[in-house]
């Protein structure tokens, strides 16, 4: 297919890209032919329409009908919502709620469909039907969980967790629930970012059942489908959000009143159940987020291959290589600590509800720690690829500009850095991780073939264990954000320097090397590992 905006447009987004399909087969996932499909659809169909959303169909709140009622209604094109639909085709969501694949799965195809916005509604109806599944009573979950695994126009979720006064700080929420003599649940409060509403066939929401108790203690977590049993709106609609980025999901504010919800899980489990789905949108979070910066580093590269400057193609410049080569080291390396992550969550997700074990709580540990890390990463390289395309990339009428505003929300959503810091330090601390992560790291650096890389890590990991000690000593969240980022790298560069020891490629070696000089030890790197490093951007020609 031809585009006058992608210059990657039908390179297949899962099949053609070579370090994904290295890292899969390193932690021995096996796709299938959707998961093939999927990466055709997303480089030539939805790229398409998501600029298209993005520049000229943003969604649009219609307050009132025809007939003066007041009603829920988000308009959005008909190709925005055949996209979605189509998406869910590929069973990126039916085939982890029915047991055909595991999370991982899931996660795998965020990556590559990556748009934030489309993903995110995607995101949230996997959220929806996880906390249902897993949490919802047998009545429940007979009536509403066929609805999500249809295969023509499945339900849609949504997560409603944030108030104006309350956003990380869930036990800061003031929306109550109460129960009726019939059982059901009613919610009230306001709602302050509510992605996906309008489309959302259903919904997760938090609240304190009355009276309320102070704390995160206090909140339940509930599902509500969007209309009550008598076919009248069960939440309203305030207003949509005006955002940088992310056109393409509807956000908004939402009014609960008297919401009918059916509870998940226990009272006392409410704030656990709350985070556990919630931490499926911040591994989602981090593999969208690389899967932008992908996609954004494929069109510079590309571009880089047939723009020529003082003579030659910029690809063949010394310094735009060397740029190129430093930017897929750190997409690489964070890729596959991310898959890492997801791989281990996965594990566990359907077997473990609260309390939960020591496995559980590392695999959230990776979790906090891949979020921030690929955030970062997906903002820095969506926007050095602008750079690389000079004053192309900055133009709005092509689509690096498009993905750089997308990306920038992954550093917010789902818990800021500062969030995901005192997250992990919660964990690192009080449950067991940092001791557990000391151990995994520090057995996999031993088992290193390369000594400058054994030497380097052993120093890197050596800071985590001095940093963290430091930390105890005068201010566990003052230098919570240091810790995550030491924990991060030094996790990142080692699983990376395994790999590609595993691998046994020159490519990879040198790529692994560049980024433990460059985000480790501050060394400089030399013209020899710019031009073995290069070998492994060969296959995005």
């Amino acid at each position: 297919m031809f585009s006058y905006l992608w210059l990657s447009t039908g390179k297949n987004y899962y099949r053609g890209d070579k370090p994904l399909q290295l890292f899969l087969s390193h932690l021995n996932f096996v796709g299938d032919s959707d998961l093939d499909a999927l990466g055709g659809y997303v480089s030539t169909r939805m790229i398409e329409e998501a600029y298209y959303v993005d520049h000229y169909a943003r969604p649009v709140l219609k307050r009132w009908s025809v007939r003066g009622e007041e009603v829920n209604y988000v308009q959005v094109s008909p190709s925005h919502l055949k996209t979605i639909y189509d998406l869910l085709k590929f069973g990126v969501v039916s085939k982890t709620i029915t047991g055909e694949r595991d999370l991982f799965y899931h996660f795998v195809s965020g990556y590559l469909i990556s748009d934030a916005g489309f993903f995110c509604t995607i995101t949230v109806t996997e959220q929806t039907a996880y906390g249902l599944a897993k949490y919802g009573n047998e009545e429940t979950k007979a009536l509403y969980l066929p609805n999500f695994l249809k295969n023509e126009k499945p339900w849609l979720g949504a997560t409603f967790y944030t108030e104006v006064q309350a956003g990380s700080d869930l036990g800061g929420l003031e929306a109550v629930a109460d129960r009726g003599t019939d059982g059901i649940w009613r919610l009230r409060g306001i709602k302050y970012f509510t992605s996906n509403v309008g489309l959302a066939d259903a919904a997760i929401i938090t609240a304190k059942p009355t009276p309320p108790r102070p704390g995160a203690k206090g909140v339940a977590t509930f599902f509500a489908p969007a209309y009550r049993r008598d076919g009248s709106p069960n939440w309203m609609i305030l207003r949509l959000k005006d955002k940088l980025g992310t056109v393409t999901v509807p956000t908004g504010e939402v009014e609960l009143k008297d919401t009918e919800a059916v509870l998940l899980g226990s009272l006392d489990a409410g704030i656990y159940i709350a985070l556990e789905i919630l931490t499926i949108a911040r591994i989602d979070n981090s593999t969208a987020g690389l899967g932008l910066a992908r996609k954004a580093l494929w069109e510079a590269y590309l571009y880089g291959n047939e723009r020529r400057a003082f003579g030659k193609r910029l690809a063949e410049h010394p310094l735009y290589l060397r740029d190129l080569v430093e930017m897929e080291a750190k997409l690489q390396a964070n890729l596959l600590l991310t898959l890492v992550a997801a791989k281990a969550f996965s594990d566990v997700a359907w077997r473990e509800k609260p309390p939960y074990s020591q496995t559980y709580h590392y695999a959230r540990l990776l979790t906090h720690i891949v979020k921030n890390l690929a955030a970062w990463a997906s903002i820095d390289i969506t926007r050095y690829s602008m750079e690389l395309l000079g004053g192309i990339g900055f133009l709005e009428e092509f689509p690096l500009a498009k993905i750089h505003r997308d990306a920038l929300v992954t550093a917010i959503w789902e818990g800021t850095s500062n969030i995901q810091s005192l997250d992990m330090v919660e964990v690192f601390y009080r449950k067991n991780g940092g001791k557990a992560f000391i151990e995994e790291v520090s057995s996999r650096i031993n088992n290193l073939r390369d000594g400058e890389a054994r030497h380097i890590l052993s120093a890197a990991l050596d800071n985590v264990k001095d940093l963290s000690r430091r930390a105890l000593e005068d201010g566990v969240e003052l230098h919570s954000k240091k810790l995550l980022s030491a924990v991060g790298k030094t996790a990142a560069a080692t699983y990376y320097q395994e790999w590609a020891e595993e691998l046994g490629e020159g490519w990879a070696l040198a790529l692994s090397k560049i980024y433990l000089y460059t985000e480790i030890a501050g060394k400089e790197i030399d013209s020899n590992l710019v031009k073995k490093g290069a070998e492994g951007l060969y296959w995005m020609s």
